[in-house]
């Protein structure tokens, strides 16, 4: 275990100790000030902060169940959760097995699923699987987010192929986020919103160039056999071509390792993206509620909350 993914809390807690239907044992604590604390300070009425935590904490089992869907066996016997009332804490962290969370974070339901999906989806891709060097940080941070458009698509809020396009349409080309250079961003931009964002288009872009079974096969695979130890962007590059036969540098170099809005081919470029770009002005679709969310939070600045 890396040492910033233990953690020993000590506080005031409403501590609750459960199974989930699939019999994986679980802990939660929140601290007790969060229901005290509407998330809607002018709607005294509203849900608090605490009652929202406790209402997204409840789906950690369908949660987990989902992602070993998507990743492969959830890869540890316990998971949790601990939310803090701690105004200077900004953002979660997914130390393996509780993951810590602010309750600020917890003003909306959708939200605080999307967070809660999102930290667990780091205890594959990070907790499980660790980083060789902090510049691969995309494969955590990119896998996390893609693993909230995947509930996003199940939840309706959209498929990960329409919070792509709106994403690629509504970014604009000069937009600082297409300067990154995710693969290796540097201390400074290790945890931008373009590691997150491009991060997760990135594996859209490989799903779209090998397809569903591979794409899946590869992020099992990847799970398994990187399972306790580490991996860099080159071994996850070596392992999607030989799993899917296909040559892939000028994918990843593309969307990795060049800076700059990155052109769409057509093995690559959808229906909507297509449509989008004929159209007069260039307007995409109506955006989809998750690519939607995204976008607020990357215009507050908010996508380090999910770490």
């Amino acid at each position: 275990m890396a040492p910033y993914l233990a953690t020993a809390t000590i506080g005031q807690f409403d501590l609750r100790s459960y199974r989930t239907a699939q019999g994986l044992r679980m802990y939660d604590a929140v601290e007790p000030d969060l229901y005290g604390e509407p998330a809607e300070p002018e709607d005294p009425a509203s849900p608090t902060f605490g009652e929202i935590a406790d209402a997204s904490l409840a789906r950690q089992g369908e949660i987990l169940e989902f992602l070993s869907g998507q990743f492969g066996p959830y890869p540890f016997s316990t998971g949790g959760g601990i939310v803090y009332d701690a105004p200077d804490l900004f953002f979660a962290l997914e130390v393996q097995t509780r993951s810590i969370y602010p309750g600020s974070s917890f003003s909306d339901p959708v939200e605080g699923d999307l967070l809660v999906v999102h930290e667990n989806a780091h205890q594959w891709f990070d907790d499980s699987v660790a980083l060789a060097e902090w510049k691969h940080m995309w494969l955590n941070e990119g896998f996390a987010t893609y693993a909230e458009w995947l509930w996003g698509e199940r939840e309706g809020l959209g498929t990960t192929q329409e919070v792509f396009d709106a994403l690629y349409n509504g970014i604009p080309e000069d937009d600082p986020l297409w300067d990154v250079v995710i693969g290796d961003p540097g201390v400074q931009l290790l945890f931008d919103n373009a590691v997150y964002v491009r991060g997760a288009m990135t594996l859209q872009v490989l799903r779209n160039q090998v397809g569903d079974q591979d794409f899946f096969r590869i992020l099992r695979a990847w799970a398994a056999k990187k399972a306790g130890g580490n991996g860099t962007t080159r071994q996850f590059i070596a392992l999607a071509e030989r799993i899917s036969g296909q040559q892939l540098d000028a994918l990843f170099d593309l969307w990795l390792f060049t800076a700059g809005k990155p052109a769409l081919d057509t093995a690559t470029a959808t229906g909507t993206t297509a449509r989008a770009s004929a159209t007069a002005g260039g307007a995409p679709d109506q955006t989809p509620p998750a690519a939607a969310s995204l976008l607020e939070r990357m215009s507050k600045g908010a996508l380090h909350l999910h770490r």
